[in-house]
């Protein structure tokens, strides 16, 4: 039979192991693969042997019944046929049907379809594949096939330390076990079965134009030798999207081949593998980035949908748990909304929580595909990145000094937080939702998610749920976000100052659009951090104005990059502030000072502080006057020029006029002031002086 002879008889077509191995191909499990592992002696892979015998024993047993083992696919050249996802069951069924012909005596019989099996990944593997073939009835004593097979003269004792053989032994003792209480009638009937009837089947994929190379075995293999949790965890998912028939395989008037290169078991050993690639650890691992991805995403898809699968006894769980907090709603919906969040927060914890039932219905098993398809397509644009400021969303930083975008910081290693996760929700949300990308669309929409998130409290499951309610509502407008604000009412609760700001930026950009780029810079400062509603209110601009005054909005832009670029105040900007209003403005935070018998009061701490306290009609009132007046004058000018009105406290004058009381004997920005007025007492560095003593007088 040629090679397209081949290709075309197995395209893609249901087969049984016999069959592939009594046709002209050989099945060989490339050098490059990873050694047989379901013969491993830990618990785990125990009972996944156990179960998978077992079933394969029943079948065998019924003559009406028949077991298919999902896809086997791989590359053909030179009629050797090498295995790409399937490696494992093929060389169970392999030991299956060795030991069975042993049993019978049909090993010399079909001693040529045997040695067509082969392991290339030792050569002791391969020998040993083919001296089972070639002197499979010469076995040594033993009590069991595998000691059996040791005391044979071709077996060496060397290969006692290749871990394939040492499983396919494990596997063959497990067999014989499995099958020890069948008459040899029996086992001819189960011969029967494998080689006639064809009772236990796979979809059978020649892939050799589908551009399989060493690089992608590699990848494929780059979990570690032996079974990982992602991979078990995989392997019980293909399982229940197979049961939950959430993809239609068998669709009859679509090319298979195109429907198998469209399922989840293909792609996430391929196309997506390929995604997550760029991100592989030290030992070439990527199981890490898979899991906390598929995790993320259930995250995400728990907050977006807002239900979860069943599970009675949680629910009388969480019931419970509501009356003894005496909690007033124990209704459906509440234990609903309790479970979906415990949920959330265990798979932010660990994301090796996850299970099939986090996508438990076929939506949100799409919605899971759909990102590992939108993010594969976007891997050659570096899976998206932003000129965007983030601050304290600040992207950590590769060793290159490369800004990790945020698919990074969703998959790799630490902890990804809320905040994150709703940006990566919002980032995900613009690339499913429209049909071609645009960075200045995508820009916009980025920039008013970040807006919002930086400016809001996300910092638990409850909160989470709370942003990803409001960014649902808000991506139907994400293709021309400042359009969409302008005209809808937004209905979710959360962060309404922002969102009501966000508003109000794009009437000003609908009244002068040239104010845009004004507006994203003023955002951008290290100040303001995405709310400039203050710049608004400094300028009188409100929903109900008819224009815009460009003029003294980049005037407010100036100062702030001056005199509010970092985290420290200067003193001369709250020398500036006393000169402002009732010259009070230290009133924004009071206290009382026992140690120094004094009203205490602060001259802000930091800019952050100054930000902070914006709510307050005393701050945002002095402020506001402030930089009004710095629209026209410097500092040094406001400070000099100030006229000192009568009745004025001396202390205050002396502090507006002498730079070296703050600068030398305030440098903690906390002081007293008498009870009668007459004079303040500068604290230095402490915020909480024992005495007077420790202060400087100023009268």
């Amino acid at each position: 039979m040629t090679q397209n002879e081949i290709n075309n008889e197995f395209s893609t077509q249901k087969l049984s192991f016999w069959n592939l191995i009594s046709s002209n191909l050989q099945i060989q499990v490339p050098i490059i693969q990873r050694d047989y592992a379901q013969g491993r002696n830990d618990d785990r892979t125990k009972k996944i042997r156990g179960l998978f015998l077992k079933k394969i024993k029943e079948i065998l047993e019924n003559p009406n019944s028949s077991l298919e083992l999902d896809f086997v696919y791989g590359d053909i050249t030179e009629n050797k046929f090498k295995p790409l996802d399937g490696q494992q069951r093929l060389t169970t069924l392999f030991l299956l049907h060795w030991f069975i012909a042993y049993k019978t005596e049909k090993l010399m019989q079909h001693k040529n379809e045997f040695f067509k099996f082969s392991y290339e990944t030792r050569i002791s593997s391969r020998e040993f594949c083919h001296n089972l073939a070639e002197n499979g009835n010469g076995l040594g004593l033993g009590l069991t096939i595998s000691a059996k097979i040791e005391d044979s003269k071709w077996f060496f004792q060397s290969w006692r330390k290749d871990p394939t053989i040492k499983s396919m032994l494990v596997t063959l003792n497990h067999i014989e076990k499995e099958f020890e209480n069948n008459s040899n009638d029996e086992l001819n009937l189960f011969w029967s079965r494998l080689t006639k009837d064809e009772a236990i089947t796979f979809l059978f994929r020649s892939l050799d134009n589908f551009g399989l190379t060493d690089d992608l075995y590699i990848k494929m293999n780059a979990r570690g030798k032996a079974l990982t949790d992602f991979e078990n965890f995989k392997a019980r998912f293909e399982k229940y999207i197979k049961v939950q028939k959430f993809e239609d395989l068998t669709a009859k008037k679509v090319d298979i081949a195109l429907v198998i290169q469209d399922s989840f078991s293909f792609k996430i050993d391929t196309i997506w593998t390929d995604l997550f690639w760029a991100y592989r650890g030290e030992k070439n691992k990527i199981d890490d980035k898979l899991m906390k991805f598929m995790a993320g995403i259930a995250i995400n898809n728990y907050a977006l949908i807002g239900n979860i699968y069943e599970d009675i006894d949680e629910e009388n769980e969480v019931l419970l748990d509501l009356k003894n907090k005496n909690s007033k709603n124990t209704n459906p919906s509440a234990i609903k909304r309790e479970r979906i969040e415990r949920r959330i927060l265990s798979l932010f914890n660990n994301p090796y929580q996850l299970k099939p039932e986090d996508f438990s219905t076929k939506e949100s098993f799409h919605y899971l595909s759909s990102c590992f398809d939108v993010y594969s397509r976007k891997s050659n644009d570096k899976v998206i990145s932003t000129n965007l400021s983030m601050w304290d969303l600040q992207m950590i930083l590769e060793e290159q000094n490369e800004t990790i975008n945020l698919f990074s910081q969703f998959i790799l290693g630490s902890k990804t937080e809320y905040k994150q996760r709703a940006l990566f929700f919002a980032q995900t949300a613009y690339l499913l939702s429209v049909e071609e990308f645009n960075e200045e669309s995508f820009s916009d929409w980025m920039r008013v998610i970040r807006n919002i998130v930086q400016n809001s409290t996300i910092d638990s499951a409850a909160t989470f749920i709370g942003s990803i309610g409001l960014l649902k509502e808000l991506v139907l407008g994400c293709g021309n976000i400042y359009e969409f604000l302008k005209n809808i009412e937004v209905k979710s609760n959360f962060a309404q100052a922002q969102v009501k700001e966000e508003k109000l930026k794009s009437y000003a950009i609908s009244l002068l659009p040239e104010c845009k780029y004004l507006i994203f810079n003023l955002e951008d400062t290290f100040f303001f951090k995405g709310k400039i509603e203050f710049a608004f209110y400094a300028i009188d601009f409100t929903q109900t104005s008819t224009e815009i005054d460009l003029e003294k909005l980049s005037s407010i832009l100036e100062i702030v990059n001056l005199h509010l670029g970092q985290k420290e105040l200067s003193n001369k900007f709250r020398r500036g502030l006393l000169t402002c209003g009732k010259n009070n403005f230290y009133d924004y935070w009071t206290s009382w000072s026992y140690n120094t018998d004094s009203h205490k009061r602060c001259f802000l701490e930091n800019v952050f502080e100054l930000k902070n306290n914006l709510s307050k009609e005393l701050i945002r009132e002095n402020l506001k006057e402030l930089f009004l007046k710095l629209m026209h004058h410097t500092l040094d000018e406001v400070i000099t020029n100030y006229e000192i009105p009568s009745g004025l406290a001396p202390w205050k004058k002396r502090i507006i006029q002498e730079p070296e009381l703050l600068d030398n004997h305030c440098q903690g920005h906390y002081f007293g002031i008498l009870n009668d007025n007459s004079a303040c007492l500068l604290f230095y560095w402490k915020k909480r002086p024992n005495s007077r003593e420790e202060c400087y007088r100023v009268e």
